[in-house]
């Protein structure tokens, strides 16, 4: 694989729209900024208006110049997919769209992940050059949402760790990700009677836990004190 990518996919809303990544990415930012591409806030680069079909012939000419390749994507652009999910369900939520450009951008997730199951997994073992963020603001609830890989259309949704757990990974009592169809009303139905009812149950579980070991803690060094003032260590 070259060490810089150009992944061009569309997008419902802005068209054409492409991903760098690699570990010389800039290459691939570079080609594309010389191509008539615009940087949004987000890191995702948009074809502007007007934007013809010439522009993408030129896109994979100039890329080739500084080294990066260019591949078109089956998939409908994730920060789509992501927000269409978003307005389906419950509560407040908010779609928004990360790009892990270097790979070493990825490996920063793997602590704050809070999983037991192929989310977990795919973070650590593939390449996610882009995800997007789910995030339930009013209960505190923070979901990464991703691509599966393989040739199917699915998705890959799991917690982040939840508010007053600094690290998530390797916790016992971690949720398990559930895949997502690409179909915006049965993911959000799979999301809301599946994935949260288990993700609410285990931050219970947790904080549980959490108490109980701070209890224990306590009865320890009381009984550790009991012993030593039976023992006259502290009498006068």
């Amino acid at each position: 694989m070259a060490e810089a990518q150009i992944v061009l996919s569309h997008s419902r809303e802005s068209g054409i729209v492409a991903i760098a990544s690699g570990e010389q990415y800039p290459w691939a930012h570079t080609a594309l900024a010389e191509s008539g591409f615009q940087r949004a806030d987000d890191g995702v680069w948009h074809l502007p208006t007007g934007g013809t079909q010439t522009t993408v012939v030129d896109l994979v000419t100039c890329a080739k110049w500084h080294r990066a390749s260019v591949h078109t994507s089956s998939r409908r652009f994730i920060g789509d997919a992501a927000r269409d999910l978003a307005r389906l369900l419950p509560g407040q939520w908010h779609a928004s769209v990360e790009i892990y450009a270097h790979p070493a951008w990825q490996e920063d997730l793997v602590p704050w992940i809070w999983d037991s199951g192929d989310l977990g997994r795919a973070v650590q073992s593939e390449r996610i050059p882009c995800a997007a963020v789910l995030t339930d603001a009013a209960q505190g609830t923070t979901l990464l949402f991703i691509e599966r890989s393989g040739r199917q259309l699915d998705y890959l949704v799991g917690a982040f760790s939840p508010e007053g757990l600094e690290e998530g990974y390797g916790d016992p009592h971690a949720p398990r990700s559930i895949v997502l169809p690409p179909f915006p009303g049965r993911a959000a139905q799979a999301l809301t009677d599946r994935y949260v009812p288990a993700y609410e149950q285990a931050v219970h579980a947790r904080q549980t836990a959490a108490i109980a070991a701070v209890l224990g803690d306590i009865r320890c060094e009381h009984d550790t004190w009991q012993a030593m003032n039976a023992s006259g260590r502290y009498s006068r």
